[in-house]
């Protein structure tokens, strides 16, 4: 029986190719979903400078950050709703807009209390901790009060991200770096945080050689894959288990990455698109998602064996991803 006969269905029409039918009678942004977009797309930074209105003769702002190429201008609208702090600015020359928190007190009273109690479990959580005590400092006035006190915050930024630049290296040159927690492996605790992630990091795309072999001269392969940095690769192995399908993969030309990929139709029908169909991406990528149903259809049916089912998956593919055109 087709999966897409029973308790799955794909609104009919033309999937329209602007951004703002992407978030059009979606429901409210979950908790676990902000922390899962939070773990692909965010940043947890220190802005240190000069002051001469400071004590210690330095000034710290803390900085929590997502920054989205403009397309994306309504789903950051939506996280600025949530939080219900901060700004949404646009960087025009970039194609990129931003939500940025900067208010120590409000990343005190609202950032931290969230991800205390819906955790990030990619490495950027040990960004995170620091950050955490970092602004706690802050709240203090360590860093505007004493010398010491910008040497204790600066003790944590030189473990996050990429530690200090070499104007602070040069100005305090002696700083001891605050050890780097580490974090354990942890499991994902709702399907939302997943959902959030691939709207950060995930991809639906397919893949058509030319291949004399076939009968529509085509090979074709669908592919959900979710690329990350080597370290978070105990994660990603984490989501074989928990969709019940995939394979990490690595890239020989580039060693510092790993892939989580399914390729296998059956998976890619009976479990991929399934779970993003009962938990719906928010973001643009719902619109690569939505044109993955509609090939993985074509396929289903075999229509991908003939010319004329090949060049409506080509016509959808040229849509999709990086292609997509956006009013």
């Amino acid at each position: 029986m087709s999966f897409f006969s029973v308790g799955f269905t794909v609104k009919g029409g033309p999937l329209s190719n602007n951004y703002s039918s992407a978030t059009v009678d979606e429901p409210k942004l979950s908790p676990h979903w902000v922390t899962g977009f939070a773990d692909a797309e965010s940043s947890f930074s220190l802005k240190v400078s000069k002051s001469s209105t400071t004590r210690s003769g330095w000034n710290v702002i803390p900085e929590f950050q997502i920054t989205l190429h403009s397309r994306d201008l309504l789903l950051l609208r939506k996280i600025h709703t949530f939080f219900g702090i901060g700004i949404v600015g646009e960087r025009e020359d970039r194609n990129q807009v931003y939500y940025s928190v900067q208010s120590a007190r409000a990343i005190v009273n609202v950032i931290i209390p969230h991800f205390d109690r819906y955790p990030l479990i990619t490495q950027k959580r040990a960004d995170y901790l620091l950050f955490k005590q970092a602004v706690n400092l802050l709240i203090q006035g360590q860093s505007r009060s004493s010398f010491e006190g910008i040497r204790d915050i600066l003790s944590l930024k030189g473990s996050m991200n990429k530690g200090l630049s070499d104007t602070l290296k040069l100005h305090f040159p002696d700083i001891l770096l605050f050890p780097r927690p580490v974090v354990g492996e942890q499991g994902i605790q709702d399907p939302s945080w997943l959902t959030g992630f691939v709207d950060g990091e995930g991809f639906f795309y397919v893949k058509s050689l030319k291949n004399k072999r076939y009968s529509s001269g085509f090979n074709l392969t669908m592919v959900f894959s979710i690329p990350q940095h080597v370290r978070d690769e105990a994660l990603l192995t984490k989501f074989i288990d928990y969709l019940g399908c995939g394979r990490i993969e690595r890239a020989p030309t580039r060693p510092e990455i790993v892939n989580f990929s399914v390729s296998k139709f059956s998976n890619i029908k009976e479990k991929v698109i399934p779970f993003f169909q009962s938990c719906s991406l928010h973001g643009i990528k719902r619109m690569d998602y939505l044109d993955f149903v509609k090939v993985a259809k074509i396929v289903e049916i075999k229509g991908h064996l003939t010319p004329e089912g090949i060049n409506k998956i080509n016509s959808l593919k040229s849509g999709m991803n990086s292609s997509r055109m956006y009013n």
